[in-house]
């Protein structure tokens, strides 16, 4: 039995480590350069394609799976990016924005004849929006992210207890509910809101990716969004925190959301340091992380 799903060419592992992660870049995001401020719909075409080529080349350079997340505002703008990625572009991809543009989204994807295996559904927190729980069942999604909601300190044994736990409508923890939705492959991302929650999160993986054998990644930089980008003030490099986040989580994660995709470079390169090194750790016998 394999320990990885695929998609595409994209391998995706469950249940350890072993594989490198998938590092997925976020394109369409709010207030992207290359998206007009006043309509949304209307974007750099020609920027837009050099910077999901830059990110391909990045993943066959480093040898790092790739996925992009096309994420949209509004129902209108979501099928303006998904019409322009299919006309350049393959599946797979990442699913996201809001729960609106992700409806209109799995409209047209089924008018396209785009399979449900082809995409990643990013993202559910519970089973209690009907609206979304339709959608589920009438498009047949077949991979879904987890979102985590929890609070900064939330330690690892109560985000376990979040996805496990009877907290859901019919008496059934979210996990089970989904497959009973016909979800056969079920992500779960941490949700990380400061450094604190990211620790938290780490540890929550490992639990999770050992007991319940799931795929496991957060979007380890969001904390980061709270300083200046080097884009708009120089004063602050998060890029270089970035890097230095990206290290620690390669080595727990089987997937993860590394931000816009302007930060592709420096997160690519940081996972495949990161991967390298944990590979010589392993390779040496060297126990390394097992105490501090």
């Amino acid at each position: 039995m394999s320990d990885y799903y695929e998609y595409g060419n994209v391998k995706g592992g469950y249940g350890n480590f072993h594989l490198p992660p998938i590092l997925i870049g976020t394109m369409f995001y709010q207030n992207q350069t290359i998206v007009e401020r006043e309509d949304p719909t209307k974007f750099n075409i020609e920027k837009a394609k050099k910077r999901i080529l830059k990110q391909k080349a990045l993943s066959e350079q480093y040898k790092i799976p790739t996925l992009l997340e096309i994420s949209a505002i509004t129902p209108e703008a979501m099928l303006k990016y998904l019409e322009f990625y299919l006309d350049y572009f393959e599946p797979p991809f990442v699913l996201g924005g809001t729960l609106e543009a992700r409806s209109a989204g799995l409209e047209y994807l089924n008018e396209r004849g785009i399979n449900s295996t082809e995409f990643i559904y990013n993202a559910i927190s519970n089973l209690k929006n009907n609206a979304e729980i339709e959608l589920f069942k009438k498009f047949k999604i077949q991979t879904a992210v987890v979102l985590i909601l929890a609070s900064p300190n939330m330690t690892s044994t109560q985000r376990y207890a979040y996805i496990t736990e009877k907290t859901q409508p019919g008496n059934i923890n979210i996990i089970d509910g989904l497959k009973n939705l016909g979800v056969e492959r079920i992500w779960v991302d941490g949700g990380v809101i400061n450094l604190e929650s990211l620790a938290h999160i780490m540890e929550t993986q490992q639990l999770i990716s050992k007991s319940l054998h799931l795929p496991v990644g957060t979007a380890s930089n969001l904390f980061l969004f709270k300083y200046s980008s080097p884009r708009l003030n120089k004063k602050f490099h998060t890029r270089y925190r970035r890097a230095s986040i990206m290290f620690i989580t390669t080595w727990f994660s089987n997937f993860i959301f590394y931000g816009p995709i302007e930060d592709a470079e420096e997160s690519f390169a940081s996972a495949y340091q990161s991967f390298e090194f944990k590979k010589t750790v392993s390779e040496r016998n060297i126990r390394l992380l097992d105490k501090f």
